[in-house]
């Protein structure tokens, strides 16, 4: 078993590749087979994510798209710079990464915080993407002052820096619904990155991202998307439970729902073929 997740992740790993854009290193996977014809497919890891995070669905999406998949800067392989993480600094950063790729008018696809990465991107160039996928999508819950006062410390710099693998078991313990091979493979890869040289520049970049994801509620603002939507969702969400998603659903000029059950935060990684199943029809054109 070992030796098939090496050979698979040798397979995935041949096809990444790199840009630098504003002097930034961004790593991502991009892949297209001969007969994959339909609109590019743009997917967006959330916190503690990389590319990676859309492991099983890749190879089955890249027979009918082009799939892309990049690690965010200060994610995964990419530059992780000592500066604040915007919503501007990562809107930038995929718009000239598309130009760069020549991509045109994508379906973006986000998971938790990518989701509100799609969302932010979305708002900011409402022309350039064809349709928009939410996967248990954040930024749909208003965190009070106190509450974000509360948080943050408990998500600092220092803190993300100390984490341990005896930490990580607590925190990625409600990510998924149910423990398998996956859940396992998942947690060994938190637990790998605690001995990156990078770590240190990583814990950065993650306190400020997850202060940029406390402060964007984005619920008010989903009736300015009129692109068609998508929102995806594990019915047995701990992190961000699926209310949430119908929320937003009622906000949305143009939206569908699908819940996928007995699925927790990821639903790419622990039901791939759920996830497979309920984007099929909107991944093909109309």
């Amino acid at each position: 078993m070992a030796r098939l997740a090496s050979e698979r992740l040798e397979d995935l790993t041949s096809h990444i590749t790199t840009r630098t854009i504003a002097s930034e290193t961004i790593s991502y996977y991009d892949r297209r087979e001969t007969r994959a014809q339909n609109s590019p497919l743009v997917l967006i890891h959330g916190m503690f994510g990389d590319y990676l995070d859309w492991e099983p669905v890749l190879d089955p999406l890249s027979t009918t798209h082009r799939v892309i998949a990049p690690d965010l800067p200060g994610f995964g392989d990419s530059s992780k710079p000592q500066r604040e993480y915007t919503a501007e600094f990562f809107i930038a950063t995929l718009h000239e990464l598309f130009r760069q790729l020549e991509i045109e008018r994508p379906i973006l696809v986000g998971n938790s915080f990518g989701g509100q990465i799609a969302i932010l991107y979305a708002l900011a160039h409402p022309d350039d993407i064809s349709k928009l996928v939410l996967v248990n999508s954040g930024g749909f819950r208003k965190y009070s002052d106190e509450e974000r006062s509360q948080i943050e410390p408990r998500f600092s710099e220092p803190i993300l820096a100390g984490l341990t693998p005896q930490i990580n078991a607590l925190l990625f313990g409600g990510v998924f619904a149910k423990q398998s091979e996956t859940s396992v493979r998942y947690l060994a890869k938190q637990d790998a990155k605690l001995a990156r040289p990078d770590y240190p520049a990583y814990a950065h970049a993650l306190a400020s991202s997850i202060r940029l994801s406390l402060a964007s509620y984005l619920i008010d603002r989903l009736p300015e998307i009129h692109c068609p939507t998508l929102l995806v969702w594990g019915e047995s969400d701990q992190v961000l439970p699926v209310e949430q998603a119908r929320l937003a659903l009622a906000r949305l000029p143009s939206a569908e729902l699908k819940t996928i059950p007995n699925c927790g935060h990821v639903p790419q990684l622990e039901c791939p073929q759920g996830f497979l199943a309920a984007t099929r029809k909107f991944f093909s054109p109309q």
